[in-house]
């Protein structure tokens, strides 16, 4: 298992300190710009994009959903169950693999709205109830996240022999693993399911932004993958879990234990709630991470937390800090990842701490937004470990078609019509009548008159004989 703190401490085990430059809001200057589109590609998916005079972005269409995606909106009482089409976002996301840019980009009626992360330090969004150009366009606030480092340090502790999973460390190098079929495998893709904690999806109006946000932080993970080879490593979002109202571990005011934390979604993960297949679970949250000292006292560095060489495994887990909208947590939702295909913290001769890659804390400019040749051959070793079972995508079917019922299935229509009718005094003079397709007539007979609403079906109730509905279509599905 891996901490990330933000100090500078070179140290040869896996619970560690960071000093990943941590970016958090405050009073900055925004320039208002009107983006505009100056070439566009269609069938290559490429986009030029002008933001303003010194910023254009060459964009490249990104691949970083699923067609179905399972999202599962968590409450204590329930777990409401549904896929998502993906098809509109996947065509509005993309990449610049120069300025390490990941937006979302919407054309409508001849405007443009752009969303997203422009390089490590700006971000851009649309102000859609701003004044707009002479010409129509949309204004968009253009503005720097600032950074603060923040260094101290904490006491070194000794990774538990339980947490070294399978893997065989030597001086920092991956040793003695048995290759499997997979060894000439070209690409891995790899299923994330995201979970965002209470504190983090609250300041998601609906479930599409809460979507949409999370692909452009996968698709800036991405970019820090992007030049692994054998295989080229990709991260695909198959799952979201929107949690409600579960703590995942004691919470003081804004802060939330590292190591209690990653517990309880390894409890809340083995009570089978988060559904679907995936190769790692990964758990944002938008409280600080702490780390609880004696006499009560805190240490407040801490950004992240993984288990190291876990994908593909029931204990592949991650967990991280993130700033909704500003996009935070990708660093560290990166170099977690790291962590659960089997990179351990540069610090070899080869690869040292200091060059400041994706796997140390050092900021190394450009090179932190890469891995350094030592965790890619880490990677490498590890990921031909695997069975060839996990290099499958699983997620290409539509979950719910797995699921062995479906709720029209377990519901009586009349008791069904009575919970929709409100259980008022008169339900039990209720009665069903049958209207066109998918459809039900639920009706309150009264001494002097009849009542009659209609309501959509479940999934899963008869409509005629031998059909049951499924999505509003009654048919034999």
């Amino acid at each position: 298992m891996c901490l990330i703190y933000k100090t500078m401490r070179t140290m040869l085990i896996l619970v560690t300190a960071l000093s990943f430059t941590m970016c958090c809001y405050a009073e900055t200057k925004e320039q208002r710009i009107y983006p505009r589109i100056l070439q566009e590609r269609s069938t290559a998916g490429k986009l030029v994009l002008m933001l303003n005079k010194m910023i254009t972005l060459n964009l490249e269409k990104s691949t970083v959903l699923v067609d179905n995606l399972l999202f599962v909106t968590s409450t204590q009482d329930q777990q409401k169950v549904e896929t998502v089409d993906t098809s509109d976002l996947q065509r509005s996301i993309y990449h610049d693999t120069h300025y390490q840019s990941s937006v979302m980009v919407r054309q409508e009626g001849g405007n443009v709205e752009v969303e997203g992360i422009v390089n490590h330090n700006l971000r851009i969004r649309p102000l859609l109830e701003g004044e707009r150009s002479l010409q129509g366009q949309i204004p968009h606030a253009l503005f720097e996240v600032p950074v603060t480092e923040n260094f101290s340090e904490v006491d070194e502790e000794l990774l538990r022999p339980r947490e070294r999973s399978n893997l065989n460390i030597s001086n920092g190098n991956w040793t003695n693993y048995p290759q499997s079929r997979s060894s000439g495998l070209q690409r891995f893709p790899v299923e994330v399911h995201i979970v965002s904690d209470k504190a983090h999806q609250e300041h998601f109006k609906d479930n599409t932004k809460l979507i949409s946000y999370l692909a452009v932080m996968m698709n800036a993970v991405n970019l820090r993958y992007l030049d692994t080879t054998n295989p080229k490593i990709d991260f695909l979002l198959v799952g979201v879990t929107r949690v409600a109202d579960h703590e995942f571990a004691r919470i003081e005011g804004r802060f939330i234990d590292a190591g209690e934390m990653i517990s309880g979604l390894e409890l809340y993960k083995s009570q089978g709630r988060i559904l679907g297949h995936h190769d790692v679970v990964y758990l944002i949250t938008g409280y600080d991470i702490t780390k609880w000292l004696a006499r009560g006292k805190r240490y407040n560095g801490i950004r992240g937390r993984a288990k190291l060489g876990t994908v593909c495994t029931h204990r592949g887990l991650g967990e991280g800090e993130d700033r909704p909208h500003g996009y935070l947590g990708v660093n560290t939702f990166a170099h977690e990842l790291g962590h659960t295909l089997g990179a351990v913290h540069d610090h070899t001769p080869e690869c040292p701490w200091k060059e400041g890659y994706l796997m140390s804390y050092e900021d190394g400019g450009l090179k932190k937004f890469r891995l350094s040749p030592c965790s890619e051959r880490s990677i490498r070793q590890y990921v031909r470990s695997l069975s060839d079972d996990c290099f499958r995508v699983l997620n290409a079917q539509n979950y719910l078609r797995n699921q062995r019922k479906f709720p029209g299935e377990t519901i009586r229509k009349k008791y069904y019509c009575r919970k929709k009718l409100g259980n008022t005094k008169e339900a039990k003079q209720v009665f069903v009548e049958k209207a066109d397709g998918c459809f039900l007539q639920c009706c309150i007979k009264n001494p002097s008159s009849t009542w009659c609403g209609q309501y959509k079906m479940l999934d899963g109730m008869k409509c005629d004989p031998g059909k049951t509905c499924r999505r509003g279509v009654c048919a034999k599905h």
